[in-house]
């Protein structure tokens, strides 16, 4: 079977990339996942003040931060997309995938970037579809940002794929076949984000070798799933509602490949050890008396259930206490701080098992939403590599 066939049984295609034309300042474009550092403005007022009018993914993107506090202008985002398009600050690089590696404090991790068929996805637990997802997803999250996608004519995504890689048969190959390859970006990340090389793939006997692993993988690990969500899940699932959305206007033959079918992501390996894994921390604000709500919830911050337990108690008491609002925090020395704010509670875990993850995708079940963070805040993805979708 060659690659093309491997390739469509496990829900891949290979990629047309769009980025900056050469010349422009890699380390002002990629900029953070927008969901970091939500209950922090003053990250992305940095931000801000360092990209100034530079081109850059931040004026294609919202923060969540800004979201918070009452920025809704989705259309300038959409026609900032249009503009990089119509006058060339943006270029497809051809089919390809790329395959990064980045320098963080907990090592060098190493992914390869590709598209997804989203007809072989279902944010729904149980399903039967190759790639699986990992949380219970939030659909009241996802209606919004189809909204927005509607209008995008291109993604930006910070979507991370996991494979089930013990050995790293995968990534190792791809080291030793690159090694000798040139670099198409290479660049230090801002804000302590580390330092990111990108090199394209494009080379056939490369592209079979790939999918000849990733099918051996998918053969190891039971023949019921290619991948699993990592990060980004409701970016995923909003591609994926926006898919079927658009699929209902569509004939058979126009659906096999229009460009809002497939969605852009990183693979990395579940078992990459420069990829630290953290609980997800609970922050809630709006908490006119601490002490009676944790008696509300019964409750004892020094002895949490497992998170699992611990979100169903949440949800029953935010669902009766409307002024009180939920964030969801990384790290757990932010979390435990902006916790003792006054009208603040925080829900603190510090541990985190990987194999727990394989063991949900394995048995087809999911955590409750965010369960899990991938890597500290600084090391989430950066916005970078594009797809037009339209």
């Amino acid at each position: 079977m060659d690659y093309n066939e491997k390739f469509k049984k496990l829900g891949v295609k290979i990629p047309n990339i769009l980025l900056p034309k050469p010349g422009s300042d890699y380390s002002k474009y990629a900029v953070l996942a927008c969901d970091q550092y939500a209950a922090q403005p003053e990250y992305w007022e940095k931000v801000k003040n360092y990209v100034g009018d530079s081109v850059s993914t931040l004026h294609m993107t919202l923060p969540e931060a800004w979201l918070l506090s009452g920025d809704r202008d989705y259309e300038k985002r959409s026609k900032n997309m249009e503009k990089y398009l119509s006058d060339g600050t943006l270029e497809e690089i051809g089919e390809g995938f790329i395959f990064t590696e980045r320098d963080t404090p907990d090592g060098t991790r190493y992914g390869l970037i590709a598209a997804f068929d989203l007809e072989q996805y279902d944010y729904n637990p149980g399903s039967d579809k190759l790639i699986k997802v990992t949380e219970m997803t939030d659909i009241t999250r996802v209606a919004p940002r189809v909204e927005i996608r509607k209008r995008a004519p291109l993604e930006l995504p910070h979507v991370l794929m996991l494979i089930v890689d013990k050995e790293d048969f995968l990534m190792k190959m791809l080291r030793k076949e690159t090694k000798n390859l040139p670099k198409i970006y290479d660049f230090d990340l801002m804000e302590g984000g580390g330092h990111l090389r990108g090199t394209k793939i494009e080379n056939k006997e490369l592209y079979q070798k790939t999918a000849d692993i990733l099918c051996e993988l998918f053969i190891q690990n039971g023949g019921t799933f290619s991948f699993a969500m990592g990060d980004g899940n409701h970016s995923f699932a909003t591609a994926k509602c926006y898919w079927e959305e658009l699929k209902k206007n569509l004939s058979p033959k126009e659906q096999e490949n229009h460009p809002a079918r497939f969605c852009l992501a990183e693979i990395i390996n579940l078992y990459d050890p420069a990829m630290p894994y953290e609980c997800m921390n609970r922050l809630i604000t709006g908490v006119s008396d601490p002490e009676k709500a944790l008696s509300e919830m019964e409750l004892d911050i020094t002895a949490l259930p497992s998170l699992q337990k611990l979100q169903p108690i949440l949800d029953r008491w935010l669902e009766s206490h409307p002024e009180a609002k939920i964030e969801y925090v990384h790290d757990a020395d932010t979390c435990e701080r902006l916790g003792k704010e006054p009208n603040s509670l925080a829900f603190c875990y510090r541990e985190f098992d990987r194999d727990s993850v394989y063991e949900m995708i394995k048995n087809n079940s999911v955590f409750v939403r965010k369960s899990f963070a991938m890597g500290h805040p600084y090391e989430k993805r950066y916005y970078l590599e594009g797809r037009k979708i339209r």
